[in-house]
C-alpha cells in the first residue's frame, strides 16, 4: 500500500474531447459505475518496452468502485466528492496525448483501441482528473505515466462479493506466464480461492516442523501440476471458462483441506500431519493422503510404526486392485483416493484418532469410510474394549439398549421412514473402531442401514461416563 500513496500524483493531461462532453456530475453513467478490476498490465505502445515488475503495477488485482460522489479503491484512486463525466477522444488526444504521434492508429490498435472515436469516461477528485477508456472487448483502458493497465468487470463472483480493495491472488500476477496462473490473475473469484488455499498452506508452514511441512511442500507442487492439468490449463486452446471453473472447485476443496489439517499437542508430545501425494496418467487418479506423525518423546516411536503398518504407508490406495476394481473402464473420469485424519481426545493418556476416506473409483458415487483408532499413549499401544470394560459386567446390552433407544429417536426426528435395522448394531458397538473416548464421555458412531431401503448414514450416540462407569474397570485408561 505504501508504493501505492507513493505515486499520488495528477496523471494526465486534460483531453480535449472529440465530441459533446456530459457537464460534470456526481454521478457516474451506468457504463462505468460500479465495480472494476485491475487484471492486467502492460507497457504502453508510446514507450520502450521493457519487462514490468510489481512495483511498476501496483493497481494489478485491485478493484475500484465507482458510485455517487465517490471512488472506492487503493490511492491515490479513492477520493470523495467525485465529479464524473463521459464523452469521446480520438487516439491523438488519448492518454494526455500520448498517441499523439499514432496517425494510423496501429499503436492504439495494440492495446485493443482500434476505434478511431474513444468512449472516455472521466473522473475528476479535487484537481486531479483521471480518464478511463472503453476498449474493444467493453474493458476499460486506464494509464500511469507508461504503463497501461486493463480493467474489467469482476467475474467469478456473484454480485454481492463486489468491493474496492485487494483482490488478488497469492502469487504476484507480473510473473504470471502459465495459462493457468493468467487465468487466475483475470478472475476474481479464482484469485480468492487461490488466496485462500496460499493463507492455509502459509498457516501450516507456521503450525509445522520443517522436517513435515517439506512433505507438504513436496505434495503441493505436485497438486498443483495435477489441478492445471486435469483442468486443460495446459491444452493449446483451453476454454477458459470451463478451465475457471474447474480449477476454482479444485482450489476450493483444498483450502478447506489444509484449514482442517491441524497440530494437535499435549505435553511435550505433539501429533502432526504428513502428506503423500501421487497422480497418474491413465486412468487420471490422484490420491492425496493426509496422515499423523507423534514427535516429542520416546512415546513416539510405537505409535508411528503402529500407524505405518495400520495405514499400509509402504504401499499407495490407488494400487489396490479391490478398491479401485474398475481397471481401466472408467469412461474418461477423474479418479481419487483421499484419507485424511483428525483428532478427538488426546492426552498422556487417550489419542482418539479418526481416519477417514473419500474415494472415487468409477461406478456411480463416491465411496467413504471412517475407522476409529484408540491409542494408549502410556501403555504405548492400541486400546481394545477389554481395556475398557469389567471382565462379567454385561455392558453390551445396557450399550445396546441405550443406543437403540437413542437412535430411533434420532431417527423420528430426522424424519426418515422404516423402523432400524438393529441386527448390525450388537456387531457395530462390540467393535472398537466404532467407539472414541472424550473427557467426560464416550461417542459410538453407527453406520445404519434402514429397512426402507434408504442410503446408509452415520449417526453418533454419546453416553456420559457417569451413565457408563458401572459397567468400566476402576483404572479403565479413559477415565
Amino acid at each position: 500500500m505504501r508504493a501505492l500513496m507513493a505515486f499520488a500524483v495528477a496523471l494526465f493531461a486534460t483531453t480535449v474531447w472529440a465530441g459533446p462532453m456530459m457537464l460534470p456530475g456526481p454521478s457516474p453513467e451506468s457504463g462505468l459505475k460500479g465495480v472494476w478490476r485491475f487484471i492486467g498490465a502492460e507497457i504502453g505502445p508510446w514507450a520502450k518496452p521493457r519487462k514490468l515488475a510489481k512495483a511498476d503495477a501496483p493497481f494489478l488485482e485491485y478493484a475500484v468502485d465507482f458510485e455517487d460522489g465517490e471512488v472506492k479503491g487503493p490511492a491515490p484512486l479513492a477520493c470523495k466528492g467525485a465529479k464524473y463525466q463521459s464523452g469521446v477522444s480520438y487516439h491523438g488526444e488519448a492518454f494526455g496525448g500520448r498517441l499523439a504521434a499514432d496517425k494510423d492508429g496501429a499503436l492504439a490498435k495494440k492495446i485493443a483501441l482500434s476505434d478511431p472515436e474513444i468512449s472516455t469516461y472521466r473522473v475528476t477528485c479535487g484537481s486531479t482528473a483521471r480518464d478511463y477508456y472503453m476498449d474493444d472487448h467493453a474493458d476499460m483502458k486506464f494509464a500511469d505515466g507508461d504503463v497501461v493497465y486493463t480493467l474489467e468487470r469482476p467475474t467469478g463472483m456473484d454480485v454481492g462479493q463486489y468491493q474496492a480493495g485487494f483482490s488478488g491472488p497469492s502469487f504476484d500476477c507480473t510473473k504470471a506466464k502459465s495459462t493457468g496462473e493468467k487465468l487466475i490473475c483475470g478472475d476474481a473469484g479464482l484469485a480468492a480461492s487461490d488466496k485462500k488455499l496460499g493463507a492455509a498452506y502459509l498457516a501450516l508452514k507456521k503450525s509445522l516442523s520443517a522436517e513435515n511441512f517439506a512433505t507438504f511442500q513436496v505434495g503441493q507442487r505436485a497438486w498443483i501440476a495435477y489441478a492445471m492439468k486435469s483442468c486443460g490449463a495446459d491444452a493449446p486452446a483451453p476454454d477458459a471458462g470451463t478451465v475457471t471453473e474447474c480449477l476454482k472447485t479444485e482450489y476450493d476443496s483444498r483450502a478447506e483441506l489444509l484449514e482442517r489439517t491441524k497440530v494437535y499437542r499435549a505435553g511435550a508430545l505433539t501429533i502432526e500431519p504428513l502428506l503423500r501425494f501421487r497422480m497418474r496418467a491413465n486412468p487420471a487418479t490422484e490420491e492425496s493422503d493426509i496422515y499423523p506423525q507423534m514427535r516429542g518423546g520416546p512415546e513416539a516411536a510405537a505409535f508411528n510404526a503402529f500407524i505405518l503398518k495400520t495405514l499400509k504407508l509402504d504401499r499407495w490406495r490407488m494400487d489396490d486392485k479391490s478398491l479401485f476394481r474398475y481397471g481401466d473402464d472408467v469412461n474418461g473420469m477423474k479418479l481419487h483416493a483421499h484419507r485424511f485424519y483428525s483428532v478427538g481426545r488426546f492426552d498422556d493418556r487417550i489419542l482418539s484418532l479418526f481416519v477417514t476416506t473419500s474415494d472415487f473409483v468409477g461406478g456411480h458415487d463416491e465411496e467413504g469410510d471412517y475407522t476409529i483408532f484408540t491409542w494408549g499413549v502410556r501403555a504405548g499401544r492400541p486400546l481394545s474394549l477389554d481395556d475398557m470394560f469389567a471382565k462379567g459386567a454385561d455392558w453390551k446390552k445396557f450399550v445396546l439398549g441405550y443406543c437403540t433407544r437413542d437412535l430411533q429417536q434420532q431417527i423420528r426426528r430426522d424424519g426418515v421412514p422404516g423402523d432400524l435395522a438393529s441386527s448390525e448394531l450388537p456387531k457395530q458397538l462390540a467393535d472398537g473402531a466404532h467407539w472414541s473416548w472424550d473427557k467426560d464421555k464416550a461417542v459410538l458412531s453407527f453406520t445404519i442401514f434402514m429397512d426402507s431401503g434408504m442410503p446408509e448414514s452415520v449417526y453418533d450416540v454419546t453416553i456420559p461416563y457417569k451413565t457408563l462407569k458401572p459397567y468400566l474397570k476402576p483404572d479403565a485408561p479413559v477415565l
